[in-house]
């Protein structure tokens, strides 16, 4: 379907787009939907329906036909009447939009049936206007055309503008807009159309432009029936919709003006007509007003002039004024002073009106009216029915001169809708008459000599003389649905209370044809009525009563063709019951299918309960709750069965007696009874009051059966019966008309069982029984008696083998199975309780077809993610479900060689498979079960290398020549390659088939040993962790052991092929000994190391090239470091492992190589080969002593960063070389002499971060940790802050890491230094501050972050869903992970290498979930992800309940208005309210004590508006506080209205009530309802408060999470939905005790502790605070001892916050607990929220709205947009508070929570802000921008005082600043510096950025304290610009500064 302007293209007209689309305002919209829905609205009226929002009305396609029907004069054959599901909406408007383009050529594009189901406003929009385009414009001939062909060139448009300028000649225009806008141009078409209708629209003022269109627009509807499809105020509108206007003006075309209309002509004074006693030439009296009327309605526009001259030809004052009403009328008075003769001149638009001047003569003194009286039925208050002349009369005897007037005032005060005739009958008598026009009092005034005479004016009160609409029809005759042709359609008019009046019923059926009605009177006022319909289709039935419809006349019903059923009806609720009562009826299928539904119709809502009783019936009840008649509709296939809808009258709730109570027993009504016995049951009426009883019985073929009812008088009856027939009997015992309990009852009437005659047979019997295929046997009981089979079959392992049991005909039954295990199958029958003959049965199951489908292959040999070359791996083959067959599994090497498995099975038919991959690279791995591959196969694994093949060596000579025979050994030493295995393959031509065996000699080497089989080549390949040793590939060549030694005689090459290195054995001396030329001494090994403050934490070891352990000496340098020292005495690379508390410390392993002294050797020693610290110069000696000048010595390092080398000649044959490294990590110092690596070389040194040094550099590591050289160990004595490079400052917490060392959580997000700051007492601790440098690649980005893996793509419910997300470039930032959707998912996240985290999540039900990934609190790449879960839901039971709530009763100024709360566990003297009136006014409240814990708050309201109502417990808002009340009409509702709070909302106990309390008084009427979901299905209690909140109280009885959720008209309120933890009662949950807990004196930015009693239990405990704001920091958990941890955090906000404490992952008793920090002086009832951007803005318009907080104290202010669009929320404090802006991007509603000190709203909080605008389209998610703001206090006093006297020491020249603002900065991004004022006196900090074209817009100045200020702007183009900051009105150093952005 085209949008609208996508057709306007198709039409040609692309200006028409283009200047919509450039708009500023988006008035055309709602302009657009408002005329749209007006026009289908009057097209609708046919069809006796309407819409009222065009975007949801449409969506089940029931009104979209109806108004096509109405459209195109056609009819839809079939349809979906009762829409309930997606499916039949979708239908419906698929045949719809099929319609209009098969049968009525219009073409629809760009729209299908989803989009008008899912409420796409835009394309249904652009429907209705094809729909306009086509019927209302394009295809209607106009009067003007008739006769001519169109213009097939010109659009609708064209055309439309074409006749319009036809009919406007003298008023010229050329569009659809503008044109109109001053009301003339619509006032000119009016006239053009009807000549005469709106004469004077030229004289009409533009400035009026409403008021014009108003008057002409209202003509064209009264009197040309054209609707106003579009207001005069729209039309005027400037931006007014070109759409709408031409579906308004393509109503005139057709137009036709009615009779009777008043036209009139252009101003003509001849038509102005003046009358009254003042205008007659006698009868006049000086002193008497003369009054007269002038009529100007048809003489067009003009002014009105009166000029009254009295004898002496002075002028006299007449009044006049101008009544408003239809005929333009005036009244006049004038009071004549003397006698003689007055001339009156009437002037009209400047000329004398006929008969003007008028000659008036006066005689004397006027009469005295107080002597006049008037009586008669006419002055009556009753008894003057409408349109019935009536009279009374007026007696002047002795009053004098003086004639009567009279003015009669309709009930709206027009006094020319009855004009009364008076007549004189004589000098004393006058007559008048009148009939009154219209119904109500009337208000009649009786004039004598110009004043009101006595009792004058006399009230009237004038009734209709018969009201039909008091009359009403019942009876199923008059139902919209269920009439059937043939029936007899019955319905009753009751006419009562309506008058004397005629009846009359008219039917007409199809064709207009009228059916004969047969009415019988009753009574006086009741008539029955009976047609009787014979053909299909509409009927429309006429009721009238005196002429006019009674109420809903006419019916409209649809006639159904017959169709018989054999579904039966029938009950005591299909005809009578009584309100409150329970009304039932049954319902038998008898066999027919369809899909059975009902519904019920009446005077209130009826909840209807259906009771399937599984046997092709069903119980069916119903509660009304009011009297009256209901229609219950039974339906089959959504078509009401024969006789439905039954008529029930529901008499009022009756307190005589309650069926309820009535109880019934006995046999005669149990399950089963024997035939032809007789049987009895008891029914007790003693505790049910009085009512009459009666009790049926029919059976099968509904024929009664006789039963005795016998009356014990005592309130028992017994009921006695016989079944003849063994067959289904029903037993109805009504009480009072009403179901009792129970009722009706099933009774089986059986014969006697005889199991003996049970046969059994089948396939199972007849062939053999194979494995995991189905077969199946029959049980015959035809002729066995009534009874109950049962069967218990098992397989040769004794387990249960699943049935499928189906019902045949005659009691039979199919028994299917499939088994599983081979070997015998036994299976018991049982029928009524007894085993049948030849049971049990005896199957032998023989294995079945092998089904590799059904095989699962799962393990780590087959991960995707790959496995480790040269070691085993396993994984398993489960073929348990698939059948007998061979496994097959071969592996494949990179190179195509096959691998061997070893297969081992298992006896529950699973298999485990072990491979070792021995070279690197990719794997194949076909997996064949029964000849066939299995699902997945062949499987690729990829084979990673490990350890390092280059360090394994040949320990023993390796043999050129192998002799035939024996075996060939090759000896290795791997014991410096790490971690791997060897592996060797040998090949040869001669032998295809060469064992080989690896031998672990335990010593650390290895012998890899084969057998030569035959003479020839042998070529082998030794690999050590998939890779290649050095000179592991060569080749052998083997002989029979005479060539051998012939070969070796004749000089066949040297023997040895490889011979290992020799290494000199030396000895262990100190250092200056003797030996060197024995092989030693070696150089001492010194350490120097940071750790932690404990030192009995730390532990180093050894380890040396022989694989000893040695333990080094370590010594404590008390700075947190420690000295290792170490005498070597072996040659080659060492280990040094160094822990700290059981964790390696950083860089640990160390490596250090260890060579010999030995002259003319050159040899390195030091620490810095082996170690070093980041930014600390690394050390080492190098020893050339005796090595000859031959070759020179180069050095070089390698690494994270580069090392500038120092390297100094000792003169002694040393050289001292140093190195200083500035970035951690693994560096390679490569020492080579005469061109060559010395031993040992390239040394590996591991440079640690420098948590030793004051400047360290950030390492994100995904820990967000950096360590700190503090050499404290108590925590609770010290406290932190960080200062970042713009000169911010926050507190940080300290930590203990995982190391043992101090440190702080860190998330970097400012390039450049920070400093953090450690204190003890308030004084800075040794090396405080401490420096970090953070880089631009530190910085987290998360558009670097990438997420990949299957469950990114789809899922399982109940299954883990994993997938992986990559870090590595990202930088640093915090991952935080969510999942939504219709079930809760846990999620698991593990750290799987460097920078990879694998993510598991397992949602418990299917469906569409939401998974959101954000790395530094930016979505990454595709994030959010749409996820479809699949499979079964899980246990996870739910219970939800559905409320409708009324809206509120208007609360009146004066009347009491009350708020009930239920606040358990506190005190009512501790309980104080307040009321905020909407001035500001404050009053306390009325607080009482109800009891039970509920409270009542009552008040007085003294004004009209939303009153905000504060409760306080100690002076603390409770939960939900303050709350919103309006007095007088609830002008905003909706769900973010409501409010919910409670204690159940937090936390609960099992098997005890939870309560929280809702209100929803604020949110108006709609639907409430309230679901949980968690471990057990929870048991919910409602309560409706009336008073506009209800309590609800739950209790469940599995502990667990549980999820509570609170949606009011289908949508989450506030904070919905909660998260709720049931406890379990009792146990070892109640022995955990929290101690020290700090509810008093804790303070702002100060650590808090307290510690957990864990006595007795066991586990880890975690932690959590959650501040007033709703922040979440993790909190620190140190161990003190076994039975005690701590608890620390650092609060950063005034208010309660809430720790949330868990053990094993469950709350522990009491959690959450609250804590108060500071002082609470927040109050959030006198916060005040304002501004446009609360309630409405405009896409990429900046929204702004201000936060008052003067005098609301101080405290944590939380702002949160909830919308279509994530915006950036802006805040910039203001003398009153805080300002707030955003942006949003898409249209649609946003929601705006304020909150206050804590979790409190404020007044009005949250605010629904309406966004229109072009924009993106919104997504299926809302997105969420929150800012805190921790506020200071503000009050409204003001000082005076005088600028000089704070600037006049200000110095510019001392200002400070600082920055990488200052030089540099990138475009889009926010640049920071600071400004220090502190020495610069007072004055004004003024700052701007100019660039190369435009200033900066965002600059940012914010006082930090302490005359520091920090700025952010942010650079919008490329270029240079310049930056002035001035101190006051002087530059300050360096400015203005030149910025580079890029």
């Amino acid at each position: 379907m085209a949008s609208p302007y996508e057709q306007q293209q198709e039409e040609g007209d692309d200006d028409m787009a283009a200047e919509r689309e450039l708009a500023d305002d988006a008035m055309w919209k709602v302009i657009q939907k408002n005329t749209f829905t007006r026009w289908t609205n009057e097209n609708l009226k046919l069809a006796k329906v309407s819409v009222d929002d065009l975007d949801k009305d449409l969506s089940d396609g029931l009104k979209l036909i109806a108004l096509i029907e109405v459209l195109s004069g056609k009819k839809f054959q079939k349809y979906n009447k009762r829409p309930n599901f997606r499916t039949m909406k979708l239908e419906n408007v698929t045949m719809a939009l099929k319609f209009l383009e098969d049968d009525e050529g219009i073409k629809i594009v760009n729209i299908d049936s989803s989009d008008i189901v899912d409420h796409k406003l835009k394309l249904i929009l652009g429907l209705i206007w094809t729909l306009i385009l086509h019927y209302s414009i394009s295809m209607p001939v106009w009067e003007d055309e008739e006769g001519r062909p169109q213009k097939q060139d010109h659009t609708p448009k064209q055309r439309l503008l074409g006749w319009i300028q036809g009919k406007l000649p003298d008023r010229p225009v050329g569009n659809f807009t503008t044109d109109w806008n001053d009301g003339r141009a619509i006032g000119a078409l009016v006239d053009g159309v009807a000549p005469g209708l709106c004469p004077d629209w030229e004289s009409w003022n533009p400035r009026n432009n409403i008021e014009n269109a108003t008057e002409a627009m209202n003509a064209a509807e009264q009197w040309l029936d054209v609707p106003q499809l579009i207001q005069p105020a729209e039309m005027c509108n400037p931006n007014v919709d070109e759409l709408s206007m031409m579906t308004y003006l393509s109503q005139f075309p057709s137009a036709k003006l009615k009779s009777g209309a008043p036209l009139r002509p252009k101003t003509n004074p001849a038509r102005v007509r003046a009358f009254g006693p003042g205008l007659q030439p006698t009868g006049n009296s000086v002193g008497a007003p003369a009054r007269f009327t002038v009529e100007t309605f048809s003489a067009g526009r003009g002014d009105l002039e009166i000029v009254v001259i009295n004898p002496n030809g002075v002028q006299e004052t007449c009044e006049k004024v101008f009544n408003k009403d239809r005929n333009l009328t005036y009244s006049c008075h004038y009071t004549p002073t003397m006698e003689g003769q007055y001339t009156i001149t009437i002037k009209f638009a400047g000329q004398d009106i006929p008969k003007s001047p008028f000659v008036v003569g006066v005689k004397g003194m006027a009469g005295d009216p107080s002597k006049v009286t008037a009586s008669g039925p006419g002055l009556e208050k009753t008894g003057v029915i409408v349109k019935q002349k009536t009279h009374f009369e007026v007696h002047t005897k002795n009053a004098g001169m003086g004639v009567v007037d009279v003015v009669i005032l309709d009930p709206h005060g027009h006094k020319d809708t009855t004009r009364p005739l008076v007549t004189k009958k004589s000098d004393d008598l006058w007559l008048v008459e009148y009939a009154a026009a219209g119904e109500g009092l009337h208000s009649v005034n009786v004039f004598f000599a110009g004043k009101s005479i006595p009792s004058s004016p006399f009230g009237v009160g004038v009734a209709p003389a018969v009201d039909p609409r008091k009359c009403y029809v019942t009876g199923r005759g008059v139902q919209a649905n269920g009439i059937r042709v043939g029936d007899e359609a019955v319905f009753v008019v009751h006419t009562a209370g309506a008058g004397d009046g005629e009846l009359k019923v008219e039917v007409v059926g199809p064709k207009a044809v009228q059916e004969k009605v047969r009415i019988k009177k009753l009574d006086a006022t009741t008539y029955e009525c009976v047609y009787e319909p014979k053909k299909t289709g509409e009927y429309l039935v006429n009721v009238t009563f005196g002429g006019g419809h009674v109420f809903k006349s006419p019916f409209v019903v649809e006639v159904g063709p017959t169709k018989p059923t054999k579904i039966r009806v029938y009950g005591p609720g299909l005809e009578e019951g009584y309100a409150h009562q329970l009304a039932c009826f049954t319902v038998e299928t008898n066999g027919e299918t369809g899909a059975l539904g009902f519904s019920i119709e009446g005077p209130s809502q009826a909840k209807i309960t259906c009771d399937d009783n599984n046997d092709g019936s069903a119980n069916v009840s119903y509660l009304p709750t009011e009297p009256g008649e209901y229609a219950i509709h039974v339906l089959c296939d959504e078509e009401d069965i024969h006789g439905s809808p039954w008529m029930a009258n529901i008499k009022p709730a009756s307190t005589d007696f309650d069926a309820s109570k009535v109880t019934a027993s006995g046999l005669g009504i149990g399950k089963e009874v024997m035939v032809n016995e007789p049987v009895e049951f008891i029914i007790d009426t003693s505790k049910a009051g009085r009512a009459p009883l009666k009790v049926t019985i029919t059976d099968e073929d509904h024929k009664p059966v006789d039963v005795s009812v016998k009356d014990n008088k005592d309130g028992t009856h017994v009921c006695r019966y016989v079944p003849r027939k063994a067959v289904k009997h029903v037993v109805v015992a009504t009480f009072g008309g009403v179901m009792i309990p129970n009722f009706p009852a099933r009774v089986n009437v059986i014969e006697k069982t005889d199991p003996s005659k049970v046969k059994i047979g089948g396939p199972a019997f007849d062939g053999p029984v194979k494995a995991n295929q189905p077969t199946s046997f029959t049980i015959d009981c035809s002729k066995a008696g009534s009874g109950d089979i049962g069967i218990l079959m098992t397989d040769a392992n004794g387990e249960n083998v699943p049935l499928e049991t189906t019902n045949l005909p005659n009691n039979a039954y199919k028994v299917a199975f499939t088994p599983e295990k081979v070997g015998p199958c036994t299976a018991h029958v049982y029928f009524a309780d007894q085993e049948v003959p030849n049971s049990p049965l005896k199957f032998n199951v023989e294995p079945g077809a092998a089904d590799a489908s059904k095989v699962q292959v799962y393990g780590d040999g087959v991960k995707p993610t790959g496995v480790l070359a040269s070691l085993p791996v396993s994984f398993t083959v489960d073929a348990s479900k698939a059948g007998h067959g061979d496994l097959d599994v071969v592996i494949q090497d990179p190179e195509g060689n096959s691998i061997q498995p070893e297969v081992k099975k298992s006896g529950d038919g699973k298999y485990n498979v072990t491979y070792t991959p021995e070279g690197d690279g990719k794997y194949k791995i076909p997996v064949n079960y029964g000849g066939k591959p299995v699902p997945n196969s062949p499987f690729n694994v990829n084979a990673a290398p490990t350890g390092d093949a280059s360090k394994v060596v040949f320990a023993d000579n390796v043999k050129k020549a192998v002799p035939v025979g024996k075996v060939s050994v090759f000896k290795l030493d791997p014991s410096k390659a790490g971690d791997g295995r060897i592996t060797c393959r040998v090949d040869s031509k001669a032998d295809n088939d060469v064992d080989v065996e690896i031998i672990d000699n335990g010593d650390g080497t290895v012998d890899v040993a084969y057998t030569p089989k035959k003479p020839g080549q042998y070529d082998a390949d030794i690999k050590f962790g998939g890779k290649t040793i050095p000179n592991g590939k060569f080749t052998q060549q083997a002989f029979n052991p005479e060539d051998l030694k012939r070969h070796l005689q004749n000089g066949g090459g040297p023997e040895d092929l490889i011979s290992p290195e020799r290494v000199r054995t030396v000895g262990s001396a100190p250092p200056g000994s003797k030996g060197a030329e024995e092989g030693g001494p070696y150089h001492p090994v010194e350490f120097r190391l940071p750790v932690g403050p404990i030192f009995s934490f730390v532990s180093a070891e050894i380890t040396t090239p022989s694989k000893k352990k040695h333990r080094p000496k370590v010594v404590d340098n008390k700075d947190g470091t420690v000295a290792i020292h170490y005498s070597p005495s072996e040659v080659g690379l060492h280990y040094l492992n160094v822990t700290y508390n059981d964790v390696p410390i950083e860089g640990s392993p160390f490596q250090f190589y260890v060579d010999s002294i030995v002259p003319g050797r050159v040899t390195a020693y030091g620490p810095g080969l082996s170690h070093g610290i980041c930014g600390k110069k690394c050390e080492f000696t190098i020893v050339t002593k005796e090595a000859g000048s031959g070759g020179g010595l180069a050095l070089a390092v390698e690494g994270p960063s580069k090392a500038d080398m120092n390297c100094l000649d000792n003169g002694d044959g040393t050289c001292s070389v140093s190195y200083v490294p500035t970035a951690p990590g693994e560096y390679a110092i490569k020492i080579m002499f005469d061109d060559k690596d010395i031993t040992g070389s390239p040394f590996k040194a591991k440079i640690s971060p420098g948590s030793d040094l004051q400047t360290a550099h950030v390492n994100p590591d995904g820990t967000g940790q950096v360590a700190l050289k503090i050499a404290e160990t108590d925590l609770s004595s010290l406290t932190a802050n960080i200062r970042y490079p713009s000169g911010k400052e926050e507190p940080c917490s300290l930590k203990r890491l995982d190391n043992g060392q101090l440190g702080i959580g860190f998330e970097p997000k400012e390039v450049g230094e920070h400093l953090v700051s450690v204190f003890k007492h308030g004084q800075h601790i040794p090396n405080s501050p401490f420096k970090i440098y953070v880089g631009e690649k530190e910085i987290g980005n998360a558009s670097r972050v990438r997420a990949y893996g299957k469950g990114l793509e789809g899922g399982v419910a109940n299954e883990l869903n994993e997938f992986y997300i990559d870090t590595k470039d990202a930088g640093y930032g915090g991952l935080s992970l969510s999942v939504e959707g219709p079930s809760k998912a846990d999620i698991e996240c593990n750290q799987e290498s460097d920078g990879i985290c694998r993510v598991r999540y397992k949602p418990t039900e299917p469906g569409n979930y939401i998974v959101n990934v954000k790395f530094a609190d930016e979505h990454i790449n595709g994030s959010p992800f749409m996820v479809k879960v699949g499979g079964q839901p899980a246990g996870q039971m739910s219970e939800k309940i559905l409320r409708e709530r009324n809206a509120p009763d208007v609360t009146h100024v004066g009347s009491e208005c009350e708020l009930s709360l239920k606040i358990p566990g506190i005190n009512v003297k501790e309980l104080e309210a307040v009321v905020i009136s909407p001035s500001g006014a404050s009053e306390p409240c009325e607080v009482s004590d109800l009891g039970n814990n509920e409270y009542s708050i009552k008040f007085v309201p003294k004004e009209i508006g939303v009153h905000t109502v504060s409760v306080k417990h100690k002076g603390i808002h409770i939960p939900g506080s303050p709350f919103q009340f309006t007095v007088g009409p609830i002008t905003e509702g909706g769900s973010h209205k409501v409010r919910a709070h409670g204690p159940g909302l937090e936390k609960g106990e099992v098997h005890v009530p939870c309560y929280f309390s809702i209100y929803t008084r604020e949110a108006g009427a709609g639907s409430l309802s309230i679901a949980m979901e968690g471990p057990s299905k929870a048991e919910i209690d409602f309560q409706d408060k009336k008073d506009g909140s209800c309590e609800v109280a739950y209790t469940c009885s599995e502990p667990g999470d549980y999820i509570i959720t609170i949606r009011f008209n289908d949508q989450n309120i506030p904070d919905s939905p909660f998260k709720v933890y049931v406890a379990p009662s009792g146990g070892d949950r109640k022995r955990m005790d929290i101690r020290e807990l700090q509810e008093h004196g804790c303070q702002l930015n100060k650590p808090a502790a307290f510690t957990v009693d864990m006595t007795g239990t066991k586990g880890k405990l975690d932690a959590r605070v959650v501040a007033p704001s709703g922040a979440e920091d993790e909190a620190i958990v140190q161990e003190v001892d076994k039975d005690h941890c701590a608890i620390r955090f650092v609060p950063r906000e005034n208010g309660i916050h809430k720790v949330f404490v868990r053990q094993n992952g469950v709350p522990i008793a009491g959690s959450p607990f609250q804590i108060l920090v500071g002082k609470i002086d927040a109050d959030p009832a006198l916060v005040q929220a304002s501004g446009d951007g609360l309630s409405k803005g405009r896409t990429g318009q900046l929204a702004k709205f201000l936060v008052k907080t003067t005098n609301a104290g101080s405290g944590a202010l939380g702002v949160t947009v909830d919308g279509p669009s994530k915006v950036k929320l802006a805040c910039h404090e203001v003398p009153e508070g805080y300002e707030f802006s955003y942006t949003p991007t898409a249209a649609g509603d946003y929601l705006i929570s304020i909150k206050y000190g804590g979790n409190n709203h404020i007044p009005g909080s949250p605010f629904k802000a309406h966004i229109v605008g072009d924009s993106q389209e919104g997504k299926l998610w809302n997105e969420q921008s929150q800012v805190v703001v921790e506020t200071v206090t503000k009050s409204t006093t003001t000082s005076v005082f005088s600028a000089a006297q704070l600037l006049h020491d200000a110095d510019a020249s001392k200002v400070r600043s600082e920055g990488s603002g200052l030089q540099k900065a990138y475009i889009n991004k926010e640049a920071t510096f600071t400004v220090d004022t502190s020495q610069a006196g007072h004055n004004m900090l003024l700052v701007g950025v100019m660039g190369p074209r435009i200033p900066c817009q965002e600059v940012s100045v914010r006082h930090v304290g302490g005359g520091r200020y920090t700025i952010i702007y942010r650079p919008e183009e490329v270029g240079n610009h310049l930056l002035v900051v001035k101190w006051g009105d002087k530059h300050i150093p360096g400015s203005p500064f030149h910025i580079v952005v890029v």
